[in-house]
């Protein structure tokens, strides 16, 4: 990444939502979780969501409110409910979830202020597909910002009921680069028949069909590859005491741009992402709870510069 661009916002767009538990509640959402470490990390980003008129909305609020202006962008929706996500433990940091429909981050709409700045601003967009599992409101922002966006981050979630092939392509075609896990890959390649084999043979097929510039494969204990077009990389998952491994594959996305935008190598950025993973496999949830001594303890541990302080 050039240093003209790895000094442009990073704009990230989806869900925020709630993780419900049952005995317990907990903020998520992969956009909210990514952009939460961006920000701890001193990144520049802009969080782009939709919340409801209700206490979990006020809860993500108080959260944002540790960096100045991170709810900026955060609209609220007079009739749909600030999302939420059931949450069945299976043990062994595994969970089932239930998906609720129409949820307030299903909406998110373009406003004039949101055109008015994508037309005026370069920034590279990060996003999901939770939120664009609707032909709706969302799905109809998501188009206008990947328009105007100089590159695309697309970090898929493919959970049952939410997704449909044809969108899916809209969603894979042209990306910068594609990050999922080796389940989610396994579900394009029946999808999209893309042969038989193992990764190594699906990566290629995968980006070849799509015009995905880069593909990034998180392969859980096993580790994660990176194919580029003409290289792949492989890097090894750090050994580490599972607690909970809500958000790992966030705080992968997330240590790898902060790392691509440090100018990290390939090889490097795995590492760094895989640390990220790895720490917050250790909580118990998502983000940490003391992110002043979190990040800076990850930063020291894996040798690499912050790029601003840390907020309480």
């Amino acid at each position: 990444m050039s240093d003209t661009r790895a000094a442009q916002p990073i704009w990230v767009f989806g869900e925020c939502l709630v993780d419900d538990f049952g005995d317990a509640k907990r903020l998520g959402g992969a956009p909210f979780n990514v952009a939460c470490h961006l920000w701890a990390l001193g990144e520049t980003a802009r969080f782009i969501s939709r919340v409801g008129r209700d206490a979990p909305a006020a809860e993500i609020r108080g959260l944002l409110r540790r960096w100045p202006g991170a709810a900026a962008w955060l609209q609220e929706d007079a009739q749909l409910p600030t999302g939420r996500i059931l949450v069945q433990r299976l043990g062994t940091g595994m969970h089932r979830f239930e998906i609720l429909p129409h949820q307030a981050y299903d909406a998110i709409d373009a406003d004039e202020e949101l055109r008015v700045r994508a037309l005026e601003t370069s920034y590279l967009l990060y996003h999901g597909s939770l939120a664009l599992r609707e032909e709706g409101p969302s799905r109809a922002t998501w188009r206008f910002l990947a328009s105007r966006a100089w590159g695309r981050f697309v970090d898929i979630n493919l959970r049952d009921g939410c997704w449909q092939r044809p969108w899916l392509a809209e969603l894979l075609q042209g990306a910068d680069t594609l990050k999922c896990n080796d389940e989610e890959l396994g579900v394009l390649q029946r999808e999209f028949g893309l042969g038989r084999g193992d990764a190594e043979a699906i990566l290629p097929a995968l980006a070849q069909r799509f015009g995905v510039a880069e593909i990034v494969l998180t392969c859980g204990p096993q580790g994660a590859m990176h194919w580029d077009g003409a290289t792949l990389t492989r890097s090894h998952a750090l050994s580490i005491s599972v607690v909970d491994t809500v958000g790992a594959g966030d705080a992968f996305s997330a240590g790898w741009l902060y790392a691509r935008r440090l100018g990290a190598t390939v090889a490097k950025a795995l590492q760094v992402a895989h640390g990220l993973a790895a720490r917050v496999c250790a909580l118990e949830g998502a983000l940490p709870e003391d992110p002043q001594s979190f990040y800076p303890a990850f930063v020291a541990e894996l040798g690499v510069a912050a790029k601003g302080a840390v907020r309480a």
